[in-house]
């Protein structure tokens, strides 16, 4: 009995000494059948699709077609898309969609601290969507004078943009040395629309995040589904 007390005792000792955040970096299955439901256009559900592709997570992509009474709709929590749908689990809301499919799937990082800039990361990447869009939709008001300010010196897409590009400064990836879901966001917030030209207003004004661009877009996974059918096309700026 003691010599099975002492074996315990030293699995604890081995245990204590290796990280908990350790499994972040490995991916977990999800629950499955994996269903994502979206309108038929790029949105709040690209980053979602962005991380199942690079995850090799097979999902089906639904389109939500409210008019044809579907019977999605006692799951919208809040009465909006997107929803993941994962086994039984329902989850509504672009941002817990995003964390939980890259926590789920191996995509924040190697550890704790990684995860929670991955998360502090992706949160700034939300920043320049919420300027972005109303400047791109006409519902919103939105107009070329708009989106002329907030691209300009000064203009919030443009501060956010800045900070990226510092910290982008002599790397390829924003965390660690491979590809995570922090990533995918910044490469996502500047394709969902094309309100913004990749290779004049990226490529001249933040050289650092013209070649993240391209080193998330030719990552194989990447690669293979952003010139499949399967990607929607990009927002047309004040086409609604």
């Amino acid at each position: 009995r003691m010599r099975a007390t002492i074996g315990v005792l030293a699995v604890f000792a081995v245990l204590s000494v290796v990280p908990a955040s350790l499994s972040l970096a490995v991916p977990m299955l999800l629950k499955g059948p994996v269903k994502l439901v979206y309108f038929n256009l790029r949105g709040r559900a690209e980053l979602p699709r962005l991380i199942l592709h690079t995850a090799g997570q097979p999902f089906d992509d639904c389109p939500y077609e409210p008019d044809l009474k579907t019977n999605y709709e006692p799951d919208l929590m809040f009465g909006q898309v997107p929803l993941l749908i994962d086994g039984d689990k329902k989850i509504v809301q672009s941002r817990s969609i995003a964390r939980y499919l890259s926590t789920k799937l191996g995509l924040c990082g190697n550890t704790e601290d990684d995860a929670l800039l991955c998360d502090q990361l992706f949160e700034g990447t939300e920043d320049i969507y919420e300027a972005l869009w109303p400047a791109c939709a006409k519902y919103r008001g939105g107009d070329a004078a708009q989106l002329a300010t907030i691209l300009g010196d000064g203009g919030n897409v443009h501060k956010y943009l800045a900070k990226f590009e510092k910290m982008l400064a002599g790397k390829t990836f924003l965390v660690g040395d491979a590809l995570s879901y922090a990533d995918l966001a910044l490469y996502n917030v500047l394709t969902v629309t094309k309100a913004i030209e990749i290779d004049k207003y990226i490529g001249e004004h933040f050289p650092n995040i013209r070649n993240h661009h391209t080193a998330v877009e030719t990552h194989e996974k990447v690669k293979a589904y952003v010139s499949s059918e399967a990607r929607r096309p990009a927002f047309e700026p004040w086409s609604f």
